[in-house]
């Protein structure tokens, strides 16, 4: 692949903001929350059309546990969060810590207004491209892309919550990826059925998890049928009435950092 050298062009330069935040998951939106909150003019930068990250842009179908049994963890922002989107599902009790399931709309909703009630601002639809060093250890500009073309921004602060360290490599951080013989971790599909019938499902197969005996991944492997399913990774949970949000099937050997392997999961 050779290489091209493009023409000199000047580009918007935005000075308006104190703090920005790259990526819009639960830990971009807990910082862009807190800096605003603290009386900084603050920016989330998010590219997709909604918050949440994988919980609601890959359709994760439950929380881990929330709780060690005696006492929540994890509280703050992070509690909020968990305790406003229970409190818009009926059918989950409202002292359930373990396994919560995960209403993605609802999240979207308690996201887009925690962030926006703190006074910070976002940006959907917008992709960190560059960065722009003033030297070997300062970030200058970052320079982003979206429907308006390359725009530059330019903080005091830059927090990088991209989840793959995007802002920190452009800007030349030491990173590692994979184990120590270069294996990623897999991605998994998440989806939705609705119009479960509860009493049928938790009466014949009860857990869909490998770890039941009883469950039908077993058979469906055995059966060399489903060749696109290597392996008996399966979980689920009622995400909803009669609607059930599962977290199966490995796609294994996709490097995330390269467009054309992600490419080619997506279409597996």
């Amino acid at each position: 692949m050779s290489s091209y050298r493009l023409q000199p062009r000047e580009i918007t330069l935005n000075t308006d903001y104190e703090v920005i935040v790259v990526g819009g998951g639960p830990s971009g939106c807990a910082a862009a929350t807190a800096a605003a909150r603290e009386g900084a003019k603050t920016l989330l930068i998010e590219q997709t059309g909604f918050l949440g990250g994988m919980a609601t842009g890959a359709l994760v179908n439950a929380w881990t546990p929330y709780s060690d049994g005696v006492r929540v963890l994890y509280g703050g922002l992070s509690e909020r969060v968990f305790t406003e989107i229970k409190a818009k599902m009926p059918h989950v009790n409202n002292d359930a810590t373990a396994w919560v399931p995960i209403d993605y709309e609802t999240m979207k909703q308690v996201y887009d207004d925690m962030v926006t009630e703190s006074g910070a601002d976002i940006l959907f639809h917008t992709m960190l491209c560059a960065v722009e060093m003033a030297d070997q250890d300062t970030v200058d500009v970052i320079i982003v892309n979206n429907k308006a073309g390359l725009t530059a921004y330019r903080a005091k602060v830059y927090i990088d919550c991209t989840g793959d360290a995007d802002l920190a490599v452009c800007a030349g951080a030491e990173y590692t990826k994979g184990d120590s013989e270069g294996n990623l971790q897999p991605a998994t599909m998440c989806f939705m059925l609705s119009n479960v019938d509860p009493y049928g499902y938790d009466h014949t197969y009860g857990i869909l998890h490998a770890g039941n005996a009883k469950s039908p991944i077993h058979a469906i492997i055995a059966s060399g049928k489903y060749p696109l399913i290597p392996d008996n990774h399966i979980c689920n949970d009622y995400i909803g009435p009669a609607t059930m949000g599962f977290n199966a099937g490995h796609l294994w050997d996709v490097d995330n950092t390269d467009p054309v392997s992600v490419s080619g999961a997506m279409i597996s």
